[in-house]
């Protein structure tokens, strides 16, 4: 028998007219609490009706004569509801009675945390519609394509460009709750099935700073700030994906001569040694081995020099001072210039490509 002494009326899920309360044991806000051994519970007074519409193990529970609660509450049946979480439940029952206020802000990087729980109750209870919807709004929160993780990037860049003190450290709080957490996303992945977001986690997290700390965190001192990522996390087979992807993005090399047209790459084509002298016969080499020197140098990776971010950069060479005819009388041929902007596409989307390989992921 549960003690009344424990219990909590939800504020905004116990309705007057409910036929039947559910008791959910709350989760100790400290280790005092916890230490105590009269157990807390959230008390949730609900419509039977609504719950046997949306889960089918509920409307089993409630047709069963033999599981019938035994207990009184407020004039209703109390049930205890056992091994499910007060937070996780209260969540539950938002969606089944007012599914237009359950949202959540985008790109938060608590998103698959809060909603890890419900998902698990949803699977508990036969909610499909809860747990598609769910699952979704962390994939959504991923880009699944190269042309999606520029429009993400491009926003992360835009709250990272707010000056760097605004009342109360606004903007500060701004990048980090725009933000999503990597290794979260990789957990979540993994427990629920949607690899298609691996990829852009994987790639985020190889830009991530690496700690030892547990919990999701952003470094202070710096702008922008910089998130820190809690690699305990990971189990051996993703850490090593981890690993082996940044590898693989450290020994990525500037295609040079993939991005020249084909009279100019001839040299590199027919000579025997591994590269032709590099004098003033190929201005066009020179020019963009000069441009990827310009482009890598502002990279903020911590392990590599961020391909795609460096390649982005590169569409804007004709801006840049250093590549003025000042210092490249010739610049780039007709050729080469009419074809860089298609070829930098198209090096980008074979790093973007190749991410799957490098990381091993589907």
């Amino acid at each position: 028998m549960i003690s009344p002494s424990g219990f909590e009326r939800h504020p905004d899920l116990y309705f007057a007219d409910g036929d039947v309360v559910l008791a959910v044991k709350q989760t100790p806000k400290s280790e005092d609490e916890d230490s105590e051994k009269q157990p807390k519970y959230q008390l949730f007074r609900v419509h039977k009706f609504m719950l046997k519409l949306h889960s089918p193990a509920f409307a089993n529970f409630f047709a069963d004569a033999s599981a019938a609660p035994a207990e009184v509450y407020d004039g209703v049946p109390l049930a205890e509801m056992h091994g499910d979480k007060a937070e996780d439940f209260a969540l539950l029952l938002s969606y089944l009675y007012k599914p237009s206020s359950f949202v959540f802000k985008r790109h938060d990087p608590k998103t698959p945390g809060i909603v890890s729980g419900v998902i698990r109750l949803a699977d508990k209870y036969l909610i499909e519609p809860l747990h598609h919807r769910l699952v979704q709004q962390v994939c959504d929160d991923w880009p699944t394509t190269l042309n999606d993780y520029d429009v993400h990037q491009a926003e992360i860049d835009a709250l990272e460009s707010l000056p760097e003190r605004s009342a109360e450290f606004f903007s500060y709080r701004l990048v980090r709750a725009g933000t999503p957490d990597p290794i979260s996303a990789i957990l979540f992945a993994r427990e629920f099935g949607c690899p298609q977001i691996l990829r852009a986690a994987f790639y985020r997290l190889s830009l991530t700073r690496a700690t030892e700390y547990w919990s999701f965190a952003t470094s202070t001192g710096e702008w922008p700030p910089a998130p820190l990522a809690r690699l305990a996390a990971l189990d051996k087979g993703d850490l090593l994906r981890y690993i082996h992807g940044c590898q693989k993005l450290r020994d990525y090399e500037a295609p040079i001569t993939a991005l020249m047209c084909e009279e100019c790459v001839m040299p590199w084509l027919v000579c025997e040694e591994e590269d032709p002298p590099l004098d003033g016969a190929h201005p066009c080499y020179q020019y963009l081995a000069r441009l990827f020197e310009l482009t890598r140098d502002t990279s903020r990776s911590p392990v590599h020099g961020d391909p795609l971010r460096w390649l982005g950069r590169c569409f804007d060479y004709y801006k840049m001072p250093e590549l003025s005819k000042e210092h490249f009388p010739h610049g780039l041929c007709e050729e080469c210039g009419e074809k860089l902007p298609l070829k930098l596409a198209g090096a980008r989307q074979r790093v973007w490509d190749s991410l799957a390989e490098w990381f091993n992921v589907p």
